[in-house]
């Protein structure tokens, strides 16, 4: 017995993991790894197996991964539970109305992966369109199931899906989303956030042009641009500087590699009813420009700091895992005395702690002190299952410089 309950009998293929693993996953961990595995699966990809710890009391139920680091990504705990049409379009409806209160209608994420119960896949709905994330190859084995779902509940225009597992190293070039269902979309669709308006491409390989994730952190960074000179680092689109204009920051200015990125910015401007041309933009490695604005002694009273996990800019790599403590030392170089910085991480495999001592070691190596004075993370309609760490990805940090 245990919790008063009789061990139930569970015939067929099962999986036993070490009893420190099965206290996480009835936490609400997702993920059995690999190693945790104590005997090997010889099962097909996507065959729905029992889980269960040492002393054979049943877990749960989760989906079987050949390949790969994961091997089981959970499913239900419940002890009678069956992945079926009827159950996928439960979590659909379910996933729908967690979203009904307090969250975008026309730029939002409809299903959050794991947290709304879809291993390995995500859905976004911009404007009239959806755009699904296949973060892996497990979701293979309910996606022609749930398609169909999603334009009986959501009724979009058209949906596409990006495959996030593509290629081996992140140099890889992505294909373009392809079309699954309804019309094709137009190469730009406006999406409002919070009355102001951003063009998106949901054909894009890679982005479609706004990261939905970071909305809390675009809310706290307008909040404090009154008054303020602001610079965007890696400001991709310009999603944080229409933020800072209309939260009434003095003046915004925009560095970015991709003269691109400027460009779409000021359709974004044009959009929300802005001067198109009231953003300095500059084009470059963000590195080099932070040396040259130092020696310049060009300062801002606010800065966000917001780079990729991993680029290569002209043979120039940074790895926000090895090298944001030293992007933090060449931004402490730029900020006014009582100045502030939003320092941005999305690296899943940077933890919490690690990305505290980078920013702390680099602001110390420029001679600086700095303190957090607020703090924010993903927004509603990204949630996160208790115990999974690696689901809370996102870092939002707001310092205040001596």
């Amino acid at each position: 017995m245990q919790g008063g309950h009789p061990r139930p009998s569970v015939r067929g293929p099962h999986v036993k993991v070490p009893h420190e693993v099965a206290r996480l996953l009835r936490a609400g961990h997702p993920w059995v790894f690999r190693n945790a595995v104590l005997r090997p699966l010889a099962l097909p990809e996507g065959a729905v197996i029992p889980v269960m710890d040492l002393d054979g009391y049943l877990i749960g139920h989760g989906l079987h991964e050949p390949e790969g680091a994961i091997a089981i990504r959970m499913l239900s705990l419940k002890p009678d539970f069956e992945w079926n049409e009827a159950e996928m379009l439960a979590r659909v409806r379910a996933a729908v109305r967690r979203r009904s209160v307090g969250v975008p209608a026309e730029a939002c994420r409809v299903i959050h992966s794991e947290a709304d119960g879809f291993p390995g896949l995500a859905v976004d709905r911009l404007g009239s369109h959806l755009l699904v994330y296949k973060y892996a190859k497990i979701a293979e084995s309910y996606l022609d199931a749930l398609v169909p779902m999603l334009e009986q509940e959501l009724k979009p225009a058209g949906i596409y899906l990006q495959d996030r597992i593509r290629g081996v190293t992140p140099d890889d070039r992505r294909p373009p989303a392809f079309h699954l269902a309804g019309k094709a979309a137009p190469p730009d669709l406006e999406v409002d956030e919070d009355g102001l308006k951003f063009m998106v491409d949901v054909t894009a390989p890679v982005s479609p042009g706004l990261f939905l994730d970071l909305r809390e952190g675009r809310r706290l960074f307008e909040a404090w641009s009154r008054d303020r000179s602001v610079c965007n680092l890696f400001s991709f689109t310009g999603a944080f500087g229409l933020r800072a204009l209309r939260g009434g920051a003095r003046s915004v200015t925009h560095v970015d590699a991709a003269a691109r990125s400027h460009a779409r910015c000021r359709q974004n401007l044009s959009a929300s009813k802005m001067d198109p041309e009231a953003i300095e933009t500059i084009t470059g490695d963000a590195f080099a420009l932070l040396e040259k604005f130092r020696q310049r002694g060009r300062v801002w009273d606010l800065v966000i700091v917001d780079p990729p996990p991993f680029s290569n800019v002209k043979g120039s790599t940074f790895s926000a895992l090895k090298d944001y403590g030293e992007l933090m030392q060449a931004v402490s170089g730029v900020v006014g005395p009582g100045g502030h910085v939003l320092a941005i991480s999305n690296a899943v495999r940077l933890a919490e702690e690690e990305f505290l001592l980078a920013v702390g070691e680099g602001v110390h190596a420029a001679g600086r002190t700095a303190r957090l004075v607020s703090e924010c993370g993903l927004p509603p309609d990204f949630p996160v299952l208790p115990a999974f760490v690696e689901g809370r990805y996102l870092k939002i940090k707001l310092l205040q410089f001596d």
